[in-house]
């Protein structure tokens, strides 16, 4: 009780400012949707997210925390009603986009694609014929421009992110990831491949939903020299530019022009999303993931019909595998640590690249007449599917070893941390 009198009197000094604060503090500690507990066991903890806490379904689920600098404080605070309502509309505005990206992907395929350009400009024809270099520069302008307009979506699917509700910085990047990779494989892979005849090659699949698999196969032919540009683009242009900082040094450049920084508290600041060279930032998993695995698809898609592809494929991933291990040790700054939970979702997409693998070998199979071993690639798949539910179960459900830690190993680390701990106070004893 003297402790509430002292509080009361403490209270009574400092006047009214100081009830209108702690009222606005306790009012904005009722409004939080969300709060942290701590364990002193790791066995306690595991219990705690792994039973139910409410009678009323919903009204009270536990789970485990991500780690402080992973946390997006200002998500914590939104009701479990507003973050669905949000969700549905970021659903919503992410297909919308998916269907209207389609025409500025068409529009460069045809207009931008070599024949194209060789048929619009005849002195730039010539040039192709004489010089080999003028000629690969007129198959790189569609795979740079496709990148170009890629690169704007990164950062729109991070923010609606953000907006939508997620309370995580890995959360968002894993929402960002499938978001990206989902318009990759729409709009660079299906609409590239078949943007020369896209209104009847909807028809007839409407028309004949079981043509597919062979529209798929007599399509994907006629653009693999447009792909294999687009992989040693990204081989020699990207992964070079990503090893200098080549995009960090335009960043700098930009903000500088637009927003002049006196002080270096000025110059480590973000302004609109640009950083300073000598702030390189966190590493955006979900946008090279996304992307290196949309080369991951076009290698296994065509590795059946255009093995000569899988050459700049190698070059790419041996490429990255140095520059990416090198930015991650000695430039960029990690924001968060998941715990492994990226690499299931990494691991399904690359499950789902070897389902265009097979289909499309189903649909050349079907397109030489061969139907037998196309109802044997047909089964694989079916294999490869039952096989791909199974591991989801096991290692990327919500109920699986990746999201819960296992009861045995929780015990485990609290043994040990107990036994560490009585070898310290031995320790102490006898030096005292």
């Amino acid at each position: 009780f003297e402790m509430r009198d002292d509080k009361a009197e403490t209270k009574r000094l400092l006047g009214g400012r100081r009830r209108e604060a702690d009222d606005a503090l306790q009012r904005e500690a009722r409004l939080q949707g969300a709060a942290f507990v701590g364990f002193r066991a790791f066995a306690a903890a595991a219990v705690a997210t792994q039973v139910f806490h409410s009678a009323n379904p919903g009204g009270m689920v536990a789970a485990m925390a991500p780690e402080p600098r992973d946390v997006f404080w200002k998500n914590l605070g939104m009701g479990s009603r507003a973050r669905t309502t949000r969700r549905v509309v970021a659903d919503v505005a992410v297909v919308l986009l998916l269907v209207f990206y389609i025409v500025p992907v068409t529009l460069i395929s045809l207009v931008l694609s070599e024949a194209a350009l060789r048929a619009r400009f005849p002195g730039l024809d010539k040039l192709c014929q004489a010089s080999m270099v003028w000629d690969a520069a007129a198959k790189m302008c569609q795979p740079a421009a496709l990148v170009g307009a890629m690169l704007l979506l990164p950062p729109a699917f991070l923010a609606l992110g953000f907006w939508e509700g997620l309370q995580s910085w890995s959360e968002n990047t894993f929402s960002q990831l499938a978001r990206y990779y989902a318009f990759q494989i729409t709009n660079v892979l299906l609409v590239t491949t078949i943007s020369g005849s896209l209104a009847r090659c909807l028809r007839d699949i409407l028309q004949k939903p079981q043509t597919t698999l062979e529209l798929l196969a007599g399509s994907l032919p006629g653009v693999c020299a447009f792909f294999s540009c687009y992989v040693f683009m990204k081989a020699f242009t990207g992964l070079p530019l990503e090893l200098c900082r080549g995009v960090a040094a335009c960043q700098q450049l930009l903000r500088r022009l637009c927003h002049p920084s006196a002080t270096p508290r000025d110059r480590r600041a973000d302004v609109m999303g640009l950083r300073d060279f000598e702030n390189p930032g966190w590493f955006s998993f979900g946008k090279y993931g996304a992307q290196d695995l949309l080369v991951v698809v076009i290698m296994m898609a065509y590795a059946v019909m255009a093995p000569v592809i899988l050459i700049p494929g190698i070059l790419f991933f041996a490429g990255g595998a140095v520059v990416y291990r090198h930015q991650l040790l000695y430039v960029y700054e990690p924001i968060f640590e998941s715990g492994g939970l990226l690499w299931p979702r990494i691991y399904r997409r690359m499950l789902f690249s070897l389902f265009i693998m097979q289909f499309t070998l189903a649909g050349l199979f079907l397109v030489k007449g061969a139907q037998f071993q196309a109802y044997l690639c047909l089964g694989l798949a079916a294999a490869t599917y039952l096989y791909k539910m199974r591991m989801r179960s096991l290692f990327a459900a919500s109920s699986s070893v990746a999201h819960r830690l296992p009861m045995e190993l929780a015990i485990a680390m609290d043994e040990d941390r107990e036994g560490a701990d009585a070898s310290d106070a031995a320790l102490l004893e006898g030096l005292a």
